[in-house]
């Protein structure tokens, strides 16, 4: 009589597990595929990067830790961009990257030391021919995008 009991347990807690994992499809609803509902659910359950971008800017020049010559269309002419930013919120030191895209193809990336709570940094990118739609990112020590910024070259 006990195997028939705890057998029937197990049946029933078997169904009962089932059900509750079971999702109804609704009328009219599109339900995500499986590996796109869990993306989306680490996403969302991410932390979020104690670091911020309080300050950025595009410049031909950097002067007394300062960018100069700030704008967001540069001429050809130009041989070097400058992307300078001020981070904030670093509790101990980090790094973050500033990623350099052509178009949507990374040509660059920088690893910048940030060593207190406020900091300010920069990197540069040298031009060639060709180069004309561009953006460059500042990425976290986890993969956190905290700022983008883009550029045209004419």
């Amino acid at each position: 009589m006990k195997k028939v009991s705890l057998a029937l347990a197990l049946a029933i807690a078997v169904s009962a597990g089932s059900y509750v994992f079971a999702q109804e499809k609704k009328e009219g609803v599109q339900e995500k595929p499986a590996a796109a509902a869990q993306e989306s659910a680490s996403k969302d359950s991410a932390p979020k990067s104690s670091l911020t971008v309080s300050d950025s800017a595009l410049a031909t020049a950097i002067a007394d830790r300062q960018p100069e010559g700030k704008a967001t269309e540069f001429s050809k002419d130009i041989e070097k961009i400058y992307y300078w930013t001020k981070i904030e919120g670093a509790k101990e030191p980090t790094t973050v990257k500033h990623v350099w895209y052509s178009g949507t193809t990374a040509i660059g990336e920088v690893s910048l030391n940030v060593t207190t709570p406020s900091f300010r940094t920069w990197s540069s990118k040298t031009l060639y021919p060709g180069l004309s739609e561009m953006s460059v990112e500042v990425v976290d020590a986890d993969g956190n995008v905290l700022k983008k910024e883009t550029f045209t070259i004419k």
